[in-house]
């Protein structure tokens, strides 16, 4: 069956953008590692391995027009959750880590249910699920940092497998008889109007798949910090915000190229770590985010429009 013209998402339009931004990434990690011992560049790859896996959540969920902005609460309430039940209630490591996991992926089955037998905006019900679970997570912690130590963390280890989860992902998108059904709650018509059945696939995949990404960057992110801090859940959705949608995911759901993310994440984790070095304000850290997440913003509407002045002249 042929694509009609309005749905060809034109890969070229995502690679050309991939390869600006592969320019960008390859000029930061120039800076760093001309300015810096190599051990700088190795803490980018650290902290990109666990942020990596929740962008990776995010434009999964994004892929399904099912935005998943609770995703940075998910990742710190599993690393959290873990951390209690093995500290304070005496359970086996393995124990907990695999409650918490669960736990995760039965707030984003529960989550997708709740969005597709509403047919309400993913986005929505998900920020309500990000406040539910920061207050469970501070009033089981006390608000307090839980130390735990789950074994050494392999920078390496860490940021491969969120780059072959994030391009592979990238691969099976591009698969007609996937990418169709997974995204049919990319919105036509009436926003208002009830979806059916024929969103609970796909917001299943997002929000389901995006909380199983989630919960293994909190079990990562455990690993590295050596401690679960429950406040650390809203400035990682800002962090995986800004990479996804800088790196060409759209924001309306469906269309997103195949390294983007990996770039994006580079390049939002090497100008946090730039502006550290130089010792920024924690301030200002937070307004580069801000400024990033309207850049793809921008670009999301670029990449949008240039598609479909192609398909309408294609």
């Amino acid at each position: 069956m042929l694509t009609p013209p309005g749905e060809r998402d034109r890969l070229a339009v995502q690679l050309i953008w991939e390869a600006v931004l592969l320019v960008i990434a390859g000029a930061l990690s120039a800076v760093l590692l001309f300015t810096m011992p190599s051990q700088a560049f190795t803490n980018v790859l650290a902290q990109a391995g666990y942020v990596g896996l929740v962008a990776s959540g995010l434009a999964l969920s994004l892929r399904t027009a099912t935005p998943n902005l609770a995703i940075g609460s998910i990742s710190g309430f599993t690393g959290g959750l873990a951390a209690y039940l093995a500290i304070d209630q005496g359970w086996s490591q393995v124990a907990a880590i695999g409650a918490a996991v669960a736990g995760a992926v039965v707030v984003g089955v529960v989550t997708a249910l709740f969005v597709a037998l509403l047919s309400v905006p993913a986005w929505a019900a998900t920020f309500g699920v990000a406040v539910l679970l920061q207050a469970g997570l501070i009033g089981l912690t006390q608000a307090r940092l839980i130390a735990v130590d789950l074994g050494d963390y392999s920078p390496y280890v860490w940021f491969g497998a969120f780059a072959a989860i994030s391009i592979a992902g990238g691969v099976l998108w591009l698969v007609p008889g996937l990418r169709r059904p997974l995204s049919a709650t990319r919105r036509t018509g009436d926003p208002g109007a009830w979806g059916g059945p024929r969103l609970l696939l796909g917001a299943l995949a997002g929000l389901g798949g995006s909380s199983l990404l989630a919960a293994g960057a909190g079990i990562a992110g455990l690993m590295r910090l050596k401690a679960a801090d429950p406040n650390s859940g809203q400035f990682l959705t800002f962090m995986a915000l800004a990479a996804v949608l800088l790196g060409g995911a759209s924001v309306f759901g469906r269309r997103a190229g195949i390294l983007g993310t990996v770039l994006g994440v580079l390049i939002v984790v090497l100008a946090q770590n730039l502006l550290i070095i130089h010792a920024a304000d924690t301030w200002i850290v937070t307004m580069v985010m801000a400024g990033i997440i309207l850049v793809g913003l921008a670009v999301s509407r670029a990449i949008e429009s240039i598609t479909n002045v192609v398909n309408g002249s294609g």
